[in-house]
């Protein structure tokens, strides 16, 4: 059975998936998103998050179509005029929600999606990863700008976040510089593309037929399309993506301060 921030999210992704359809635009869902696919076929029972990615071409039609707002739902994205818009990639928000996470800088959107970009990044493997390094280590320095301390985290990504605090950085220029050293390479012309600021960093870099041509897997019920090599995919994110993590893991990523399913965050 669902929990009520998960029939929020499922409502908000068959909304998005259709439109997207529609406009006859590429996606995939990928992440833990595509784990709950293919595993559970739905989410994964302590998930709260969705994730899908887009070609870049595909992913910055989206943006231009969702700028304003489409019934309830906008996208922002880093170039969003939004100061406090810190985000590398683009979000689809609920504009009748409200949820505020923990953060180093607590940030007042709604229940949203994570919109991701697909770039291109080589046409070796070799190629791929030196040509990596400059965007994961602004990735890198943006995180630890932009995370906060908590209590369940590993301890040395904590010590990253206190250092970050210090750091005399601007998180909007970082996600708007970032983005752009990203988009440098078409997806559809590299052999080795991928989720250039997931957080999985060098496991996302693989060849594209791996992504190959979108493929459908039922999600809760609802058609979605994801990688086509299912099993290329999931194991370079996860390995052993079959085993259940132990007990003591199975928890949310995420941390709330505020979480309001009814109150538009634009009126508060």
């Amino acid at each position: 059975m669902l929990n009520p921030l998960q029939t929020k999210l499922l409502e908000m992704l068959t909304w998005l998936v259709k439109y997207i359809d529609e406009h006859e635009l590429r996606y995939y869902v990928i992440g833990g998103t595509m784990l709950g696919a293919v595993r559970h076929k739905g989410f994964i029972p302590w998930d709260d998050d969705i994730d899908i990615a887009m070609p870049r071409k595909d992913y910055e039609e989206l943006i231009r179509l969702l700028k304003e707002p489409q019934e309830h739902y906008v996208v922002e994205s880093p170039k969003s005029e939004a100061r406090d818009y810190v985000y590398a990639y683009a979000k689809l928000y609920d504009t009748n929600t409200s949820m505020t996470e923990v953060a180093r800088r607590n940030i007042k959107r709604g229940v949203y999606i994570d919109i991701f970009p697909l770039d291109g990044i080589g046409n070796s493997h070799d190629e791929a990863i030196q040509n990596y390094k400059e965007i994961d280590r602004l990735n890198m320095m943006r995180a630890m700008r932009v995370c906060a301390y908590r209590k369940d985290r590993k301890w040395w990504k904590n010590v990253a976040a206190l250092i970050g605090k210090c750091l005399p950085l601007n998180e909007k220029k970082m996600s708007v510089n970032i983005d752009k050293l990203c988009s440098q390479r078409d997806f559809d012309d590299c052999d080795f593309v991928g989720d250039l600021v997931s957080p999985y960093r060098t496991k996302e870099i693989m060849s594209k037929d791996i992504y190959g041509k979108p493929t459908v897997y039922s999600f809760e019920g609802l058609s979605v399309y994801g990688p086509e090599k299912y099993e290329e995919y999931l194991s370079a994110l996860y390995g052993n993506w079959r085993e259940l993590p132990p007990e003591d893991k199975r928890h949310s990523a995420h941390e709330f301060a505020e979480l309001d399913m009814n109150k538009p965050y634009r009126n508060v």
